[in-house]
């Protein structure tokens, strides 16, 4: 759904617009809206955005009025010129075991009084959020992956040893961080009733990802009393997490070199899997031996010229002589 009137890029509004959805702008979520998948924001958190930025109000306003009735009219400009739809939630009750409505609805519906601007609503924007320059430089650094991960089985060996390790490293690194995250925010809650966590955007697909990695931690916030988790319940599961790690403690295998030996068959089976041990370096585009990569003359046995090889190849070569021979003499 493109806006109507001016859409060109030196718009003004178009420009206001564009503030509103940038990073510092105003928060979004995402919901469904007449079974389309819209962005939109609170109408209170739009108000809230103009109010802290007056500057940006003065050239759509008139600067007679008060600013309450400025952010009216910017906003009911924002609705006429359809860079805005106004909207309410779908469901207007909590859901079944919920005192309170959600902060951020999943579906909404279009309002009957479309043009008027009102902080309780919330306003699903219209158009494409614009592209940074970020979004292009990883779109050609996702087709070069994909091209690079279409060469690889005619990638030398140690390319390919190299991709592997550094695949294995990210997924390594990934597990860890999310391993020490649940551990953080498990800890915190037994502790304190609240969550802290790392990388708190990390796992949000609302979030792009600029934002995946920051802010650094955040902690949940305070819930109203008598409705945190009971301390009975977060004893009860600090018991179960200590009889977990008492477990793995006594049934750890005797040899501390078992879970080192079982790592690096794990390595093999991998490397076997590539074609990237033993008879894998023989292979297209691995190097190694292969067809005419012959050693010198030497001694039967010696490295590069296996005598069952030698052997094979002189009796070939005898039974060509040979057929040679008879056919002479038929002749």
């Amino acid at each position: 759904m493109a806006p109507k009137g001016p859409s060109r890029e030196e718009d003004p509004l178009k420009q206001l617009a564009d503030k509103l959805r940038a990073k510092n702008g105003v928060e979004w979520r995402s919901s469904i809206l007449q079974d389309q998948r819209v962005e939109f924001i609170r109408g209170k958190d739009l108000a809230r955005y103009l109010r802290s930025h007056e500057e940006q109000l003065q050239p759509f306003v008139s600067k007679a009025s008060k600013q309450d009735q400025q952010v009216k009219e910017l906003g009911e400009l924002l609705l006429r010129r359809r860079f805005l739809i106004k909207a309410d939630r779908m469901f207007k009750k909590p859901k079944p075991g919920r005192k309170r409505l959600v902060k951020w609805p999943k579906k909404l519906v279009p309002t009957e009084n479309p043009w008027a601007f009102q902080e309780e609503f919330f306003y699903a924007w219209t158009y494409d959020r614009p592209k940074s320059p970020w979004y292009y430089v990883l779109c050609g650094l996702a087709f070069l992956g994909i091209t690079l991960c279409t060469m690889f089985p005619l990638a030398p060996r140690p390319i390919k040893l190299v991709a592997l390790y550094v695949s294995m490293t990210l997924i390594i690194v990934i597990f860890s961080v999310l391993l020490v995250r649940g551990l953080v925010a498990m800890t915190t809650w037994i502790l304190l009733g609240r969550s802290l966590w790392i990388f708190p955007h990390l796992l949000s697909e609302e979030k792009g990802i600029d934002e995946a990695f920051w802010p650094l931690y955040e902690l949940d916030e305070q819930p109203e009393k008598g409705k945190g988790s009971h301390w009975l319940v977060r004893t009860g599961m600090a018991l179960t997490l200590a009889g977990v790690v008492w477990a793995l403690h006594v049934y750890v295998p005797d040899k501390a070199g078992s879970v080192k030996d079982g790592a690096w068959q794990a390595h093999d089976a991998i490397l076997e899997m590539l074609n990237l041990h033993g008879a894998g370096q023989q292979k297209l585009g691995t190097g190694g031996e292969g067809p005419g990569n012959f050693s010198k003359p030497g001694a039967a046995g010696s490295p590069g010229k296996p005598a069952q090889a030698a052997e094979a190849a002189a009796g070939a070569f005898g039974d060509d002589f040979a057929g040679g021979k008879d056919a002479s003499a038929e002749l």
